[in-house]
């Protein structure tokens, strides 16, 4: 399940069973626990172990595929992170993801910048809920 890239690794962890998480760089996602991808996401951890920036990318906010990796792989609601990430805004703590317009767009953007990471739907997922929606 490990795909390796010139300059992308994609991790795929057991978080339910809809997204696989992609990191820029395998060394600096080996070993994320959901409690660590949740601190992630949720911009309250900015920094990797190395002292790079994390850049976050998320999917449109209204879109299935995000509400399901939000409350299925982390475990929140997606106006809970939507708050957290108005906050740190508002605070001036911390910017929001850079969101995407598609799962395709997410790799090719995560592949391009370093220390950043994101997430697609599973693909077996992704399948089932296209073919349900018919």
């Amino acid at each position: 399940m490990y795909r390796l890239t010139t300059w992308m690794w994609l991790l795929v962890l057991s978080l339910g069973a809809n997204a696989e998480i992609i990191t820029h760089d395998v060394t600096l996602a080996k070993g994320l626990s959901v409690s660590e991808l949740r601190l992630i996401f949720s911009r309250q951890r900015l920094f990797w172990p190395d002292g790079s920036s994390i850049r976050v990318f998320i999917l449109p906010p209204d879109s299935q595929q995000h509400r399901q990796f939000c409350t299925e792989s982390l475990g929140v609601f997606p106006y809970v992170l939507q708050r957290q990430w108005d906050r740190l805004v508002y605070s001036g703590t911390a910017e929001r993801p850079e969101i995407v317009a598609s799962p395709d767009q997410m790799r090719r953007r995560v592949m391009e910048t370093p220390g950043s990471i994101g997430y697609v739907p599973d693909e077996t997922t992704a399948k089932d809920t296209a073919h349900e929606s018919h």
